[in-house]
């Protein structure tokens, strides 16, 4: 059974009411509810209720003209559609009535039951879709959350509002861990459903008069009004984060993610909306970088260390093409004979504002953003042509270490990268042993694997990088072909006064030894050091006690006065 239709009649003509209830009960029958207001001073009060389905307005009402009780209706966000009845067929006040928000216009003397009926049902429907199409406007149509759009719109409102009171407003961001790892492998329904529900764990856990919206993708904001202390404000945030830590249902499957939130507050920070959001953005990253799982609120020193890390980021993108990179080449050496094995090649950054910046702070910058993979391909390019000038210059060829990160491995692309360059030189890659971390073995064993195989297929020897820093299951050992450990320069500094670090390298030594690889000692600076790791059987060395990083032409010049050193002294113990 329908529900009756609520109609309210301003007529101040007694005649016209009843005329107009025997048209409506013509067309609803028992199914309508009309109310009859004839004084046009309470007629507005009524309108504004918002209680009725729509609302017909007389163009006459005594002292008071309809289309100025329309106007005002409308300026006051008048709920129901509005039809102005008139005695005049006046194009006129036509035009006037749909100027001042009136869904139609009536001519008494021409109304049928048809005519109103249609009129009517016309009115509601577009209505419902003007007020759907507002909707879709500002809320989120697969959550139901405000949109960006909406999110702005209150976040101005409220900290105008919080200047006027005199309290705070907290903005909370918020991003999904792995969403686009779970869309991938279960389908956008899992993603979506995983959505829906993110929504409805985080409208539950704040407050009626907090504004839940959804960005964009997996990114979510809250914006918590009325707040008296920030303790308030922690407390919600480490209630979104374990409640998304939940797993989540979806068919078969157990969907686990989780969360960071990045907050800021206004005040003590800034009371634009844009920066405010901006703050909370630079919240978020760092929370991320804390190890995710976690809330922060902005601070100026973050975000200046932000701004510093963003800058370098631009500068970088722009260095290879200005040719600020350059290779510098530390010597290795055989630990008995002292001739020299190879070179192990080193990015370095001249930056002409900045000076010589060292690799531990552009490096990380440079995988986290993916420039890596660019200025990967880079050294090695670099490597293949100094190896090709020493050799033209009249050196022996000198193998040349290249190290890898674990983003070129992720790329999958690095065996065909490498292939490529060895044929556009026409180097054997013998001569270009590849050095890798511990890390990248183990976070991608499966991933990494296939890789592994095409690289020793190429030719190209595989040495383990600061071997022992980082994982102490050696199992990969068997499982990868590494031809080299290289014993990291932590374990090397006091292994003269540190017993503990003596044992450690010498049970590294032993350990590749047996397993058949080669080892190399960094970071070697003393004789005693040396005499040391030699004593243990440690094959090669290097380190400042044979020579720092130097440029292309240095060690040229250094391998040349080496050999003739060495050269000098077999002929002297010979004589």
């Amino acid at each position: 059974m329908f529900e009756p239709i609520k109609i309210l009649l301003v007529e101040d003509d007694e005649d016209d009411f009843v005329l107009t209830r025997e048209l409506l009960h013509e067309i609803f029958g028992s199914q309508v509810g009309l109310d009859w207001i004839a004084d046009p001073d309470d007629a507005l009060d009524a309108i504004l209720g918002n209680t009725h389905d729509i609302c017909l307005v007389d163009y006459r009402l005594g002292r008071r003209d309809g289309i100025d009780l329309v106007r005002e209706a409308t300026r006051q966000d008048c709920s129901a559609p509005i039809i102005l009845l008139t005695g005049l067929d006046d194009r006129e006040i036509d035009i006037q009535a749909m100027e001042a928000g009136a869904a139609d216009y009536l001519v008494k003397g021409q109304i049928t039951a048809p005519l109103l009926d249609r009129a009517i049902r016309y009115a509601i429907e577009r209505k419902r879709i003007q007020e759907s199409l507002a909707k879709l406007a500002q809320y989120d149509p697969l959550t139901g959350l405000a949109n960006r759009s909406l999110f702005q719109s209150r976040l101005k409102d409220a900290l105008a509002n919080a200047k006027r009171t005199g309290q705070m407003v907290a903005i909370m961001l918020l991003d999904l861990d792995h969403f686009k790892d779970i869309n991938d492998s279960l389908g956008h329904p899992a993603g979506d459903a995983l959505l829906k529900e993110v929504a409805a764990r985080l409208k539950h856990n704040v407050r009626e008069t907090d504004t839940v919206a959804r960005l964009g993708g997996d990114e979510f904001a809250v914006i918590a009004t009325n707040i008296d202390h920030l303790e308030g404000v922690a407390t919600v945030a480490e209630k979104l984060v374990d409640a998304i830590a939940v797993p989540f249902g979806f068919e078969y499957h157990e969907i686990r993610t989780g969360t960071s939130v990045g907050i800021s507050v206004s005040p003590p920070d800034v009371s634009e909306p844009e920066h405010l959001l901006k703050h909370a953005d630079f919240a978020l990253y760092q929370a991320k970088s804390a190890g995710r799982g976690t809330w922060q609120f902005y601070d100026a020193e973050m975000n200046a260390k932000r701004q510093a890390r963003k800058t370098m980021e631009d500068h970088l993108a722009r260095a290879l093409g200005r040719n600020e990179f350059t290779l510098f080449y530390q010597p290795k050496v055989h630990a008995r004979t002292g001739v020299v094995t190879g070179v192990e090649a080193l990015i370095r950054w001249l930056h002409p504002e900045y000076g010589m910046v060292p690799p531990a702070e552009f490096i990380p910058i440079a995988e986290e953003s993916g420039q890596i993979i660019e200025i990967g391909a880079w050294v090695v390019r670099t490597a293949c042509a100094q190896h090709l000038a020493w050799r033209e210059a009249g050196l022996p060829p000198i193998p040349v270490a290249i190290n890898l990160s674990s983003v070129q491995f992720k790329d999958g692309n690095l065996p065909l990268t490498l292939r490529a360059i060895m044929a556009e030189f026409g180097l054997s890659p013998q001569f270009f042993e590849l050095e890798i971390t511990e890390s990248v073995i183990v976070e991608n064993t499966e991933s990494v694997s296939e890789q592994f195989r095409m690289l020793r297929k190429l030719g190209h020897p595989i040495a383990i990088d600061d071997f022992g820093t980082g994982y102490s299951s050696l199992a990969y050992l068997k499982q990868f072909p590494v031809d080299k450990l290289k014993i990291d320069r932590a374990f090397v500094a006091n292994i003269t006064e540190d017993p503990g670090d003596a044992a450690l390298a010498k049970g590294i030594i032993a350990l590749a030894k047996s397993l058949g690889m080669g080892v190399v000692a960094e970071g070697v600076e003393t004789a005693g050091q040396l005499a040391l790791l030699r004593r243990h059987g440690c094959e090669e060395i290097q380190g400042y006690y044979y020579s720092p990083p130097i440029t292309a032409e240095a060690f040229a010049a250094w391998y040349r006065a080496r050999a003739k050193k060495l050269k000098d002294a077999d002929a002297a113990s010979v004589a």
